[in-house]
């Protein structure tokens, strides 16, 4: 008799709108102060039987392992199959280590779609080649936790104006920090000589906890005639959605601090060679750092 062969081709997604089944909510904010259980909710929105794997994993952009939550997160069941259009409750608990610093933790909560092993009668005959094709779907959720009191600030720099043919843009840096993501706000006013002219709002992006944000965001004000600008920048913070009343901010805004710069633009393609030279050297700085600890410690 003929070795049977089994061919499986396996095709991974990442993709929430294809997806055959739906988390919620897909952010999930913790209090570590006081630790408890919630409840994630898992549905299928297909007519067949789903296998899903749940685990933790470090952000990518998470800089130290020191705030990576996912360790200590307990996830019940880890495994789930989920019946054709189907409803299911996960629970989920984060149990803090003694003496965890006062800050933002963070974690990724994966789904994973696992092929389920299909038997039909074709199988049964040696000679012939089975071959299946199983799209693999993965959502990621995101988890928060919070630790005591909360302090938001940051250092604002390297400010420069952008023109990329008919566009133009700020560009800056921010690098946060204080011990939460700073969700940050720019109020830019424009001004020819001591002349004030247009004022607008920007979203200049979330900076993470003990990292930074190069933020480019586009300048829809802007005048010919302007050649000063004063940048105001803002921290933000979600309101409890119990006290926003209909119209208003879902955000307190919270001022950081401002900078007054003359507008001396550069091209899009010179910022770019500018920034990589920066961080190239940034990188080499921080070899030579490394290798000089290391050269230390073996001499000691």
């Amino acid at each position: 008799m003929m070795k049977r062969i089994i061919l499986s081709i396996y095709m991974f997604m990442i993709s929430v709108l294809y997806a055959n089944f739906q988390v919620a909510p897909q952010i999930q904010k913790l209090s570590l102060d006081r630790p408890g259980t919630h409840k994630i909710y898992l549905k299928n929105d297909s007519n067949k039987l789903e296998k899903i794997k749940i685990y933790s994993e470090r952000p990518k952009d998470q800089k130290t392992k020191d705030l990576y939550m996912g360790d200590w997160i307990i996830v019940y069941p880890k495994l789930v199959y989920l019946k054709p259009n189907s409803k299911k409750v996960i629970r989920m608990a984060a149990r803090p280590p003694k003496g965890l610093v006062d800050g933002e933790y963070r974690s990724h909560l994966v789904f994973e779609e696992l092929p389920v092993k299909k038997y039909n009668n074709s199988e049964k005959d040696g000679n012939k080649v089975g071959v299946n094709i199983d799209v693999i779907h993965i959502l990621v959720s995101t988890i928060y936790g919070y630790k005591g009191k909360l302090q938001y600030d940051g250092i604002f720099d390297d400010f420069q104006v952008v023109t990329d043919k008919e566009k133009i843009y700020l560009a800056s840096k921010i690098s946060n920090t204080g011990t939460t993501a700073l969700n940050v706000i720019y109020k830019v006013t424009y001004y020819e000589n001591m002349k004030k002219l247009e004022t607008e709002n920007l979203l200049a992006g979330k900076a993470m906890r003990e990292n930074y944000l190069d933020s480019v965001v586009e300048l829809n004000k802007i005048s010919k005639g302007a050649n000063k600008m004063k940048i105001e920048y803002y921290y933000r913070v979600q309101k409890v959605a119990k006290k926003v009343k209909e119209g208003e901010s879902e955000y307190d805004e919270f001022k950081l601090g401002e900078k007054l710069i003359s507008i001396e633009k550069i091209s899009k393609d010179k910022y770019f060679k500018e920034l990589e030279a920066k961080e190239l050297g940034e990188k080499k700085v921080k070899k030579e750092v490394k290798e000089e600890k290391s050269k230390v410690k073996k001499d000691s």
